[in-house]
């Protein structure tokens, strides 16, 4: 519960600043357009490679201290954006490189934290709780920004909301760390299992050693990569950058927070009453469902002529049920999946294919800066989540096919 507490306020503070960066290094940091640009780019790799490292170091130092490292990183880097000025760019600039990375490598140590802190029928139910409290932190930090941006202006108002950011990531540090005292972190050393047997020890470090290679001939892993690659890809990413490109080309941006809003309002409604509701169903059925609702909400947009305010907030609200749906079932699949010694590795790749596939969806909105794609652009983006429905479904034979075996 504290863990979840953390989450929220830390998602809080995220919250607040994600929908101003490129303000922040526009007007704090004094940047050009073709320098966002490149710096979005660069941040993009800094978040593939926070992945990969994160859950290596989670395997190695214990999921509960490499949370607390990371978020202490992350921290720090976004107390240097809240003091930033125009005279001195790079210090900002620098800090946000960062804190992408720090926040990317910390989401699988707090995976792996998560799924080993419950029982394995549990986890369905705890990533659904934590998805509701990230969604809610977030919908409410989006809420605070507007407000001090509102009354302070942009320059103080921003300093104020990356001040919050990096106050938020100290009180997740330390709960985490009072709960990795109390209770021990699921991956420690050699010493801190010693009831277990000898031949277990050996074995778990061979896996560990074997790293991500070991990941990758995981037929089952990677189909899962592919899964999530898809719905990134083709869902979130598109949510997060492809509607708001819509909105500046049909000349809606006001339409944008109210389409935010309701998207995140209808996940913290619905996330536990869905997940009481689907929890008795196969996770292929859930996981393929939740990628028809967000082409369904593709296809809303694709078939009207000229999307308006409503069909987009409806777009946003369909989307947010196939949302609720996605985020706890294939989490827990994926810690499912992973060996004892793993863990880290296995939600660093389901990372990976996060990040990975928003980098994909960013290059792809490109089509967007052209009216005349809008349609043929989000009747591909619903095929391709289609497509995804049909790989979840060969996911669940491959776990049948091992657990027979």
């Amino acid at each position: 519960m504290q863990v979840l507490a953390g989450e929220f306020l830390s998602s809080a503070g995220s919250g607040a600043t994600f929908p101003y960066l490129v303000v922040y290094l526009r007007d704090i940091c004094g940047l050009s357009g073709g320098q966002v640009a490149v710096l979005l780019v660069a941040r993009s790799l800094a978040a593939i490679a926070g992945s990969v490292g994160g859950g290596a170091l989670s395997d190695r130092h214990g999921a509960a201290r490499t949370v607390v490292a990371l978020a202490a990183v992350a921290a720090t880097a976004a107390a240097v954006m809240a003091g930033s000025h125009g005279n001195a760019v790079w210090p900002g600039v620098v800090g946000a490189m960062v804190c992408t990375g720090a926040e990317a490598a910390r989401v699988p140590a707090l995976d792996a934290l998560l799924a080993h802190s419950v029982p394995e029928d549990a986890r369905r139910t705890v990533f659904s709780w934590r998805n509701t409290v990230v969604t809610l932190g977030a919908l409410l930090g989006v809420a605070a920004a507007s407000g001090a941006l509102g009354v302070l202006g942009i320059p103080a108002g921003l300093r104020c909301v990356y001040a919050v950011d990096a106050a938020s990531f100290v009180v997740l540090a330390l709960l985490v760390h009072r709960v990795g005292r109390r209770q021990g972190t699921p991956f420690d050393t050699a010493a801190g299992r010693g009831a277990r047997h000898h031949d277990d020890l050996k074995h778990d470090g061979a896996v560990r050693a074997a790293g991500y290679g070991a990941v990758a001939q995981d037929p089952a892993m990677r189909r899962a990569f592919v899964f999530v690659l898809l719905v990134v890809a083709a869902g979130f990413a598109q949510l997060q950058i492809g509607l708001p490109a819509l909105t500046v080309v049909t000349g809606q941006v006001d339409v944008l927070g109210w389409l935010f809003a309701a998207n995140m309002l209808i996940v913290v409604v619905l996330q536990m009453p869905a997940q009481r509701a689907l929890q008795r169903l196969p996770r292929r059925v859930v996981l393929a469902g939740g990628a028809a609702c967000m082409a369904g909400a593709w296809a809303l947009v694709a078939v009207s002529p000229a999307p308006g305010p409503g069909t987009l907030v409806a777009a946003a609200v369909v989307f947010a049920c196939g949302e609720v749906a996605h985020m706890p079932v294939i989490t827990a699949l994926v810690n499912d999946l992973a060996p004892p010694g793993l863990a880290g590795r296995y939600n660093g790749a389901h990372t990976l294919a996060w990040t990975s596939g928003f980098a994909v969806g960013a290059l792809a909105t490109g089509t967007l800066l052209d009216a005349r794609s809008i349609h043929p652009f989000f009747a591909a983006s619903a095929a391709v989540l289609g497509l995804a429905a049909l790989t979840a479904q060969g996911l669940d034979r491959i776990r049948s096919r091992e657990s027979n075996g």
